[in-house]
Formats: C-alpha cells, structure tokens, sequence
C-alpha cells in the first residue's frame, strides 16, 4: 500500500488490500500516535453526533463505508437498521467477514472497547445492530 498513487475506481478495485489499510489506520496497537488520535477525535465526534438525539431514526444508509465500522458504532443505539455501501467488492466482503465472526476478520475490539467506554458501558456488551466482538 506505500508509495502506490491511486488514479480511479479501477485502480481501488484491482489493487486496494482493505486488511492493509485497516491495520494501517484503524489499529490502536500499531500506527503513530497521531493516526490513533485522529480515530479517537472521530469517536468522540461520532459519539456526541448520535448521543445527542438530534440524529436518528429507523434506517441509516452509509455511502462510501470502505471497509469500515467505526463510524457505525455509536450509531447502532439509535438506528434501527444500518446500510452500509461501498464501491469495491473487496470492502464489502471485509465487512461481511466481519459480520460472520469469519477466520481472517479484522479485530476490531480495540474500537469497539473505546466507544463503549465513550458511552459508560465498561464492559463490551452486545448493541442491537452490532454482532458482539
């Protein structure tokens, strides 16, 4: 994934590894300490979005989510249903390994742990819309 310039669809659908930029941007275990801020500023911002109550509702369509749920997270309490969207196939089915609890998923418990503690919940529990980690 470094050093590659990526010019269009084409070029993310051929050669963009989903499990190379998870683990690049997404892990609180690895990475500078600046990328992991910057997840935990979207957290938090994620967080008061959706804790708020200003933002809800039975259905939330996420365009363009990669293969990605942290944004999803805090948004599990006040959705009923979440789409997520994405335009390469290799991102949908990192989400769907996700979601199936399959070998080879990517741990996304480190997120997960933080949002619950951004919301008082200490101990990871199940949220409606979330398999549990």
């Amino acid at each position: 994934m470094a050093g590659k310039v990526y010019m269009g669809g084409e070029d993310y659908e051929k050669e963009f590894t989903p499990k190379d930029y998870l683990t690049t941007f997404y892990s609180f275990d690895s990475g500078t300490v600046a990328e992991q801020e910057i997840v935990k500023f979207s957290l938090q911002n994620l967080y008061q979005t959706f804790s708020t109550g200003g933002v809800g509702g039975d259905v939330l369509i996420d365009i363009g989510s990669g293969p990605t749920i942290y944004q999803l997270l805090s948004a599990c309490e006040v959705f009923r249903e979440i789409i997520a969207t994405d335009y390469t196939p290799q991102n949908l089915q990192e989400l769907q390994k996700w979601l199936k609890k399959e070998p080879g998923a990517y741990d996304w418990s480190s997120i997960v742990q933080h949002v619950c503690e951004l919301e008082g919940d200490r101990y990871l529990q199940v949220v409606p819309c979330c398999p549990p980690i």
